[in-house]
């Protein structure tokens, strides 16, 4: 929990993990939205809320975020669960 609030003291990463994990979500969505699934609801929004974490941790090991931080103490996973709150906010919110 301490490394994900120094995550959080870092603004630059923070704000940055936290808008990509909005944009995955909403690219997510969009797709299950034209691939015919008619509502997200349950655990198809937790997996939802897993695939946006994954693909940003993925994204940050692309360009050696995660390499960075770790030199500052701060371990891969939390870079997942930083692109999520807003993530967990957008899927209880939106219908």
């Amino acid at each position: 929990m301490g490394s994900l609030l120094l995550l959080a003291s870092l603004a630059p990463f923070r704000n940055a993990y936290l808008l990509r994990g909005l944009v995955v979500w909403m690219a997510v969505r969009m797709a299950l939205a034209f691939g015919g699934v008619p509502e997200v609801a349950g655990p198809v929004g937790v997996v939802v809320a897993g695939v946006a974490g994954l693909a940003v941790w993925l994204d940050a090991r692309r360009r050696a975020e995660d390499l960075f931080l770790g030199n500052l103490g701060i371990p891969g996973w939390t870079i997942a669960g930083m692109a999520t709150p807003l993530v967990l906010l957008a899927e209880t919110l939106v219908p």
